[in-house]
């Protein structure tokens, strides 16, 4: 008999390891399919989708989980989904840098755009700049860019209308584009 997910979550919540790698083998899938949607927006970061999965699952058990319920579950894997991916854009510069490549300057045209990875790092530095300003706008935009959630779901996480979180996504969206484009400029 296989037990709930709140059952497994309470039990992990009080270090039970055995609770916590069950939780984690009843949601694989689910993060799999989300984190495989997410990585094909962007193909220039070198990372598996199961591999974006396995180092999440590491840094979510790091240390005691404590979740209050799927929602704040999900709010939780979005921002460790996107810290793995801004760890993995961030390596991946550091890498190169001295590694025999010739030094631009950013005023050469086109520079920020050919640059892999500069796209989500600029994206990061706008999230938290929305998480300043508004964490609901913020969670929103965690949860359908970094999870993918649909708007229904999210709309279920947080418990408010399917239509309010649409808005909130709307105004996600321009807060994040404007202060995207105001850096890049």
């Amino acid at each position: 008999m296989s037990e709930s997910p709140t059952g497994l979550l309470e039990r992990a919540n009080g270090g039970d390891r055995r609770a916590r790698d069950a939780l984690f083998a009843l949601i694989y899938e689910e993060l799999r399919r989300r984190a495989s949607a997410q990585l094909g927006d962007r193909p220039r970061i070198t990372l598996s989708t199961t591999g974006l999965v396995h180092e999440a699952y590491l840094k979510l058990f790091d240390q005691p989980l404590v979740v209050n319920d799927r929602g704040h579950f999900f709010r939780l894997a979005a921002q460790v989904m996107r810290q793995v991916l801004i760890d993995r854009v961030r390596a991946a510069a550091t890498a190169k840098r001295g590694g025999g490549f010739a030094a631009i300057t950013l005023t050469e045209p086109g520079v920020a755009s050919d640059e892999p990875g500069f796209e989500l790092l600029a994206l990061e530095q706008a999230m938290h700049e929305l998480e300043g300003v508004d964490a609901r706008l913020s969670d929103v935009a965690a949860l359908h860019l970094f999870v993918g959630l649909e708007f229904r779901e999210i709309s279920e996480l947080l418990s408010t209308s399917e239509r309010s979180v649409y808005r909130d996504w709307r105004a996600a969206r321009m807060f994040l584009r404007t202060a995207i484009d105001g850096g890049a400029s």
